[in-house]
């Protein structure tokens, strides 16, 4: 999948080089029209034209390795059937030597050895030819050009090799920040003592016994951005969630992700209790994330009610909090970042899309760990749900 995903980007150059091709041998038509000495030649130009186009084809569908050897011998050989075909020294071997710069871009970094082949046959092929080229000339003219034809040889082998090294160079050096920048990224997530690099580079996601988990959007969304325009509300969300950001850590809470004007955070999830700890020790931190999170969402109920007020909102924030296992960690993407998954967030999602006005809505599992002094804020109800009714424990916030 890997060599896949590197070759496939190689499309783009391959596919201009290819056209630039065309577009040469397109350009050699007039002094063949003029000048060609013979019918081959004409057949010289077509045929390799017609490779031209095949690779052009070739790198548009995404065969990376066919249209690369259709780009790479279609010019070697016509280059070398030119030298040979013109019946004087007009110095088209020359051009070999582009080809053999050239390789340092086709190749990636596990291809090596490919890249050294075709550099190599290009630039012997061109030092070859010259030497053949070169042999009616005779004493100082001799020697100046068979001493160019080597030095240039020469030349553009260690032109290529430094080229491929600077290259190779570099994008390590970009892979490198960019371990680097993940590395920071995943170390302000919960549960680091567990996420780690495996052989192959992935991610590892690991399952967790115990996670509390906050679900809230807005009530009304829709209605609300077209009564008062859709920047203005999402400028205003935003200002929300940064103020729940910026007071999170005072609750121990970790803020997860936004999705338009829906906001998740979790709990609980870095506390993994080691063998050797109590039961009791265990349960206890269990209920203190849990009231952390209820007070949590106390704090962001009461702070929306604050903005509605002053906005002149006619809508109110749904909460809905769920406590059990997940799996926590990093998608095997790209770009993916530290999430979390499982039947406890899809019943938070479900306890925040059931949720009234100025409450918030606990799962039992949730209530049952509640600390003594919470639990009579909370009233039992049962809500309805895509999969049914659910239990659940409601607590009504007063109108700030």
């Amino acid at each position: 999948m890997a060599t896949h995903i590197h070759t496939i980007k190689l499309k783009p150059l391959l596919t201009t080089t290819s056209l630039l091709f065309c577009m040469g041998l397109c350009l050699q038509l007039p002094l063949l029209i003029r000048y060609a000495p013979h019918p081959l030649v004409w057949l010289n130009l077509l045929a390799h034209l017609l490779i031209a186009l095949l690779a052009v084809l070739f790198s548009l569908n995404k065969q990376i390795p066919m249209a690369r050897t259709c780009l790479l011998f279609g010019y070697y050989s016509y280059l070398v059937f030119a030298t040979l075909l013109w019946s004087q020294d007009v110095y088209i071997q020359h051009f070999l030597l582009v080809g053999c710069l050239c390789c340092a871009y086709f190749f990636h970094s596990f291809e090596q050895r490919e890249r050294m082949l075709w550099a190599l046959l290009y630039a012997v092929s061109f030092c070859t030819l010259d030497l053949y080229l070169s042999h009616a000339l005779e004493g100082w003219l001799l020697a100046v050009r068979r001493g160019n034809s080597i030095t240039l040889t020469l030349t553009c082998v260690a032109v290529s090799i430094a080229t491929y090294r600077h290259n190779a160079k570099q994008w390590w050096q970009l892979k490198t920040q960019y371990q680097h920048a993940k590395s920071l990224l995943i170390q302000s997530t919960p549960a680091i003592q567990v996420l780690f690099h495996s052989p192959t580079g992935d991610q590892n996601r690991q399952h967790f016994n115990f996670c509390c988990v906050l679900f809230a959007d807005v009530k009304d969304y829709q209605q609300l951005v077209a009564r008062h325009g859709e920047l203005k509300v999402i400028d205003t969300l935003d200002r929300f969630y940064a103020a729940l950001d910026s007071v999170s850590p005072t609750y121990d809470v970790f803020p997860l992700k936004t999705n338009g004007d829906e906001y998740m955070a979790i709990c609980g999830i870095a506390g993994k209790v080691n063998e050797t700890d109590e039961l009791n020790t265990a349960a206890t931190r269990q209920s203190q994330h849990i009231a952390n999170m209820q007070n949590f969402a106390v704090y962001a109920q009461k702070r929306f009610q604050v903005i509605c007020h002053q906005q002149q909102w006619p809508c109110y924030l749904r909460l809905g909090i769920a406590t059990g296992a997940v799996t926590a960690g990093m998608p095997n993407r790209q770009h993916g970042t530290f999430d979390v998954w499982g039947k406890t967030v899809n019943l938070a999602a479900m306890l925040e899309q059931a949720s009234e006005g100025n409450t918030v809505l606990l799962c039992p599992s949730s209530y049952s760990l509640l600390p003594r002094h919470l639990k009579p804020c909370f009233e039992h109800t049962q809500v309805a749900s895509k999969i049914g009714v659910l239990n659940a424990y409601r607590r009504f916030i007063p109108q700030a």
